[in-house]
């Protein structure tokens, strides 16, 4: 019992955002983390559509540059993190999806095309075909995850002319990222946020159990040279510390890692996103 409150604890400390702001949305009542992401979508001109893998069902948003063609000399297909998969310490939620909706805003300030890929289960699905609570939390990062994210991507790009990929992922986001990208032919760059990309060195510093059935991207073998990587950590991020990112980095070829002062896990990403973005396409 005690080991088993150990892990409810300390997953929800590393993706738990505030709850109260899913009140916030002007909707009748108290919206669910979904509307309320849904909601925010909308006034951000970010439009939704869904696409299914033989597995899972998946919801991309596009920003308003990807709406307007279909010839994208370059893609930017963001990863959000892991939501919140637990409720006051104890639950699993039932609506993982992420009650700020910081990936969004992100996605908004950047010119470039660019989708949010959403995880299966989240933002509305949640009681999809294949659905289950694993998925959010001990198979968060589980290779049959992974590979539905890279099919339906493969499937959304059927009838787009797309020459290259840039996959950018906030927290958990950025692991899933990190799995995809040798998966992806036509990826360039990996650029990742705050993201956890060793979770037995990050289970380890928290003293939390394993997430067994996940993926560990720093177990995996390292990604290929012709990938470019960033890897941005915060110096005040108590959630993933610097520490692990920078590790993580240092194993990879053709990688960067870049610690900035002042933020933390989610702020202050927004205020300096265009610049941020710029110097990783841009070394």
């Amino acid at each position: 019992m005690i080991k088993q409150r150990l892990v409810l604890v300390g997953l929800h400390s590393l993706f738990s955002t505030t709850l109260t702001i899913a009140c916030a949305a002007q909707l009748s009542g108290c919206a669910t983390p979904s509307e309320y992401f849904a909601e925010s979508a909308k006034e951000l001109g970010i439009r939704d559509e869904l696409q299914s893998s033989k597995v899972f069902i998946h919801r991309i948003y596009q920003n308003k540059t990807a709406q307007q063609t279909n010839d994208y000399p370059e893609l930017h297909v963001y990863l959000d993190g892991d939501g919140t998969p637990w409720e006051n310490n104890w639950l699993i939620a039932s609506d993982p999806t992420a009650r700020n909706p910081l990936i969004l805003n992100l996605m908004a300030l950047d010119n470039t095309p660019s989708i949010l890929l959403g995880r299966p289960c989240y933002y509305g699905l949640n009681q999809s075909q294949n659905c289950s609570p694993h998925l959010w939390t001990s198979h968060r990062y589980a290779l049959p995850l992974v590979n539905s994210l890279v099919e339906v991507l493969h499937n959304w790009l059927q009838d787009k002319r797309v020459h290259r990929l840039v996959l950018i992922g906030f927290s958990g986001g950025g692991a899933l990222a990190t799995l995809m990208a040798s998966k992806i032919p036509a990826v360039k760059t990996l650029i990742t946020l705050s993201a956890n990309l060793d979770t037995a060195a990050w289970t380890k510093h928290h003293g939390y159990s394993q997430l067994s059935e996940s993926l560990n991207p720093a177990q995996q073998p390292r990604l290929p040279a012709t990938i470019s990587q960033v890897h941005f950590a915060a110096e005040k991020d108590t959630n993933v510390p610097a520490a692990i990112v920078r590790s993580y980095a240092n194993q990879q070829p053709s990688a960067r890692f870049r610690s900035i002062k002042n933020y933390d896990h989610t702020c202050c990403w927004t205020d300096q996103w265009p610049e941020l973005l710029s110097e990783a396409l841009n070394p």
